[in-house]
């Protein structure tokens, strides 16, 4: 049976290590974005998202798929699980040399293709990016299949903590572009050298090790390649975008809609903090033992999800232009309307994020893999006629509409899995909806007085104000299940 008590302190300690990751970065954009012109911000972010597709191969599925396997031999045969890491690795580091190599030797080519000249320096130094940023993403995930989110979350803060120490510092010191892809570099590589240390104390020592068991590597490496397709159905999403907005618009472009895009990715954190430390504990014998638990667990998680993004994202939506000013600068006010499409993003990655570990855990790593690639070759194909006719806009609206029907599949295929309650989960929506419209209302007729950060803080004090009422007299929350986000073994 799923453990609430360990779920609700992975989950707390998982969205502790995301508030410090999100409040890093989201100091690192602020910086960046009033320290940097628009031009030469969209060609640093153009250059993340170039090294980012390249990390796609340079990762493949190896750390997901050894996470599964290391999470099936916990408490069952221990003697596995140094095979799984052990292997798994090594297969990584493969790939990690072929990969960066690729793309040190290709970054004039890339650059000139997209005509930034700019973008080669920023590529060739990025072959470090690679090699941190993968070796990092490894041992969190990992971790997260020996079920130690602790540690793992510890890895995600130091990776925060590291960027923004190194981005300020260097471009303080004048480096600007250079020096910020370093400083990125710089937090992987911390956070890459503490995972590593952590993963080593995990294993079992060689001595307690048994004989690789038949097929277990073939099984490895089996389950890893549609972990690979999803997570390249991922970049596409997340990044391809983006580098379309560079090819086919000017670099101030590809700023403004870097930071729609930076704003939905803060956005979601939470609940991809709840999705990550929920997801080892919906393991196919787990699940199999009490489906009906994992169903109001599920239920019970997305209700309050859902409460909470859903009035959230209204309230951005409305008040995106004065936020977008104080924060970045009257020089990104163009990306307001590219914000203000991605609400709609925030709410349905809320989704996805919660749910798609689960679905690899429970064993649909393949059909995911079929869904995402699927929206995700549908959004770069919808992107490019969009973009055409209504620029970055376009683009946000392409990603949009993807996005809602990945988010549908995910949830029809946790449905086929545990039961889920179709017509209590449209009841609870519809309920939620009504809390947001009379909040809407009440931040809409505040919009008025806004003038400056002071205004804007106020005006999204009494919105969640009246959430809060709204969400206590409508029993979402009782006062006495503040303290626990009303789970119960119970639910």
């Amino acid at each position: 049976m799923i453990s609430l008590s360990n779920l609700s302190r992975d989950v707390t300690s998982e969205a502790s290590a995301r508030l410090v990751y999100y409040l890093s970065s989201a100091a690192v954009i602020v910086f960046l974005s009033r320290r940097l012109e628009p031009s030469a911000y969209g060609t640093l972010f153009l250059a993340i998202s170039v090294l980012t597709v390249f990390r796609l191969f340079s990762s493949l599925g190896l750390a997901k798929s050894a996470a599964r396997y290391v999470s099936s031999y916990t408490g069952v045969d221990d003697g596995q699980i140094r095979h799984v890491v052990v292997r798994s690795l090594r297969y990584n580091l493969v790939t990690i040399a072929v990969v960066t190599g690729v793309a040190v030797a290709g970054a004039g080519p890339i650059a000139a293709a997209l005509g930034n000249p700019a973008l080669e320096p920023l590529l060739v130094v990025g072959g470090c990016y690679i090699v941190a940023a993968t070796l990092y993403n490894y041992t969190r995930v990992v971790l997260q299949g020996f079920q130690a989110i602790g540690a793992s979350a510890t890895v995600y803060a130091s990776e925060g903590i590291g960027r923004i120490v190194g981005v300020l510092l260097l471009v303080s010191l004048g480096y600007e572009l250079f020096g910020a892809l370093v400083g990125f570099i710089l937090g992987f590589a911390i956070a890459a050298i503490l995972g590593v240390w952590l993963l080593y104390r995990r294993l079992p020592s060689a001595a307690d090790t048994d004989p690789i068991e038949d097929g277990l590597e073939r099984r490895l490496l089996r389950y890893s390649l549609p972990l690979a397709v999803t997570r390249g159905a991922w970049v596409l999403d997340r990044e391809i975008d983006l580098i379309l907005v560079g090819y086919l618009l000017e670099s101030a472009v590809v700023g403004y809609y870097a930071i729609g895009k930076q704003v939905v990715t803060f956005c979601s954190g939470m609940a991809g903090s709840i999705g990550f430390s929920l997801g080892p504990q919906f393991d196919e014998s787990t699940v199999s033992k009490s489906t009906r638990h994992a169903r109001r667990t599920y239920e019970t998680v997305l209700t309050y999800v859902l409460l909470v993004y859903v009035p959230a994202v209204a309230g951005l939506a409305i008040l995106a232009e004065p936020v977008v000013t104080a924060v970045f600068g009257a020089a990104y006010q163009d990306a307001v309307p590219i914000l203000q499409v991605f609400c709609a993003a925030i709410i349905l990655m809320s989704i996805t994020e919660l749910t798609e570990d689960i679905l690899d855990y429970l064993g649909r790593a393949n059909t995911r893999a079929v869904f995402k690639i699927a929206t995700s070759g549908g959004n770069v194909v919808l992107s490019v006629l969009l973009i055409r006719s209504f620029g970055a806009v376009g683009a946000a609206v392409a990603t949009v509409c993807m996005q809602a029907i990945y988010a549908g599949l995910c949830l029809f295929v946790v449905k086929s899995e545990i039961g889920l309650r179709t017509r209590h989960l449209l009841t609870q929506t519809a309920r939620i909806l009504g809390i947001t419209a009379v909040m809407s209302a009440v931040v809409v007729f505040l919009t008025r007085y806004v003038s400056g950060p002071l205004t804007i803080g106020a005006t999204i004090l009494s919105g969640v104000v009246v959430w809060g009422l709204l969400a206590v007299m409508t029993g979402f929350v009782s006062p006495a299940s503040l303290g626990n986000i009303g789970l119960s073994e119970q639910n």
